[in-house]
């Protein structure tokens, strides 16, 4: 009877734990959608009561304050990058093109999810740190570093291969790495009507960049030695074909 009496236990908290997971995913979706009408700044704890079917202490009994909200918003972020990176880590290439496949699954999360992917900026503000739950900024840390050891893992290969001869740091390749695809894709994907962004063929410009910071590396092959726009279609076919047809169905 004892025995029972803790599996039952067991399965109720396990049922409490999916219940809560699954409407925290709800309101977390409720607050996106918010943001991609009003922006950042638009979004309120009141606005996401307003418009999700829960209680105002529902709602508070999982992010305290917006500050923790956005936290939470970087953290799923980041979750659906792991996710991407992971793909993006199993293609088969030379090492300069197993950095392009993180490169376009950076892309593809930027394309898909816009207003997560500027969220990680916003999340790293005193106001953020300051009022966040602290386990939320600590899941966001961990998460921050294993993204970040995708791209070390990689620009390690290439030195040890011999392919890049920079003398440059791996912790500097990869900062400079992220700046242009975090850079690039944000002007890309949110300032499309800018002169200088609507005259650009989006994919083309991405991948110019790319060749020109990775040719800066001295990272070999070089863009004049290989086809890497046949490498970037290659990664697309080959290991995202379900998330660029889920692209083409939203256009």
């Amino acid at each position: 009877m004892a025995e029972q009496s803790v599996d039952m236990t067991s399965q109720q908290d396990s049922r409490r734990a999916m219940v809560w997971q699954e409407r925290e995913q709800a309101l977390l979706k409720f607050a996106e959608d918010i943001m991609l009408v009003e922006g950042f700044s638009g979004l309120t704890m009141d606005k996401l009561v307003a418009a999700c079917p829960y209680s105002k202490g529902t709602v508070y009994n999982h992010f305290n304050s917006k500050e923790d909200l956005l936290c939470a918003l970087c953290i799923k972020g980041m979750l659906i990058t792991l996710e991407l990176f992971k793909k993006a880590a199993v293609f088969e290439g030379n090492s300069r093109e197993r950095i392009l496949a993180i490169h376009f699954a950076y892309r593809l999360h930027s394309l898909a999810y816009p207003t997560l992917f500027l969220c990680v900026l916003t999340s790293q503000t005193p106001a953020v740190k300051e009022k966040a739950d602290p386990k939320r900024l600590l899941m966001q840390e961990q998460l921050d570093k294993e993204l970040t050891g995708y791209c070390d893992k990689l620009f390690e290969l290439g030195i040890e291969q011999g392919d890049i001869d920079s003398g440059i740091s791996v912790s500097q390749l990869t900062f400079s790495s992220w700046a242009l695809s975090f850079g690039s894709n944000a002007l890309l994907t949110m300032a499309g009507s800018v002169e200088g962004v609507q005259r650009l063929d989006q994919d083309q410009a991405l991948l110019i960049g790319i060749n020109l910071l990775m040719d800066g590396m001295n990272w070999r092959p070089l863009s004049n030695e290989w086809d890497y726009v046949s490498s970037w279609q290659r990664i697309g076919c080959e290991i995202f074909s379900e998330e660029m047809n889920e692209l083409s169905a939203r256009a």
